[in-house]
């Protein structure tokens, strides 16, 4: 009895800490957008390539077409790495689908009043879409809070100027 105890006070332990493996075959597509304004959007795959797309909605209106700038590649080890361990450090599964819709912001004196992030993951045959609108009373993990750095940063210095 004593060692089936043990073994179920270790299991509890275990699942309660999770277990954090490193994302295998997955998509992740990140996009940034201010309505009816602008957007950037960069996809990564499992195999290390990546797809960013720019586009300036307010003068593509205006000009009447569409201007997309658009960069394409592959991480390095390195990146890729660093990529892996915050997905798997935030816990995407794990997160609300929605972030920055409870509080009533009003003020039309906020530049990102109109700012949304999305963030659609796929993980084999599991989904997770996290739709965030910018509010500073919202509070995410560090890990949430370094992914989405990374793929803000890494989408700058990676579109074609």
């Amino acid at each position: 009895m004593k060692n089936f105890s043990t073994q179920l006070l270790l299991l509890s332990v275990f699942l309660l800490a999770g277990c954090k493996t490193q994302p295998k075959d997955f998509k992740l597509v990140f996009t940034m957008e201010s309505m009816r304004t602008y957007k950037v959007s960069i996809e990564i795959n499992g195999d290390r390539s990546y797809r960013i797309q720019q586009q300036n909605l307010f003068f593509d209106a205006f000009a009447k077409k569409e201007q997309i700038n658009r960069s394409e590649g592959k991480l390095t080890d390195e990146e890729f790495n660093e990529l892996t361990r915050l997905i798997a450090d935030s816990r995407l599964f794990e997160m609300k689908n929605t972030y920055g819709f409870n509080a009533s912001n009003n003020s039309n004196d906020d530049p990102f009043e109109g700012m949304f992030y999305r963030l659609n993951y796929t993980e084999g045959t599991q989904s997770k879409y996290i739709l965030i609108h910018l509010n500073p009373k919202e509070t995410y993990s560090a890990s949430f809070a370094k992914l989405l750095n990374f793929l803000t940063d890494y989408s700058s210095n990676h579109l074609k100027k």
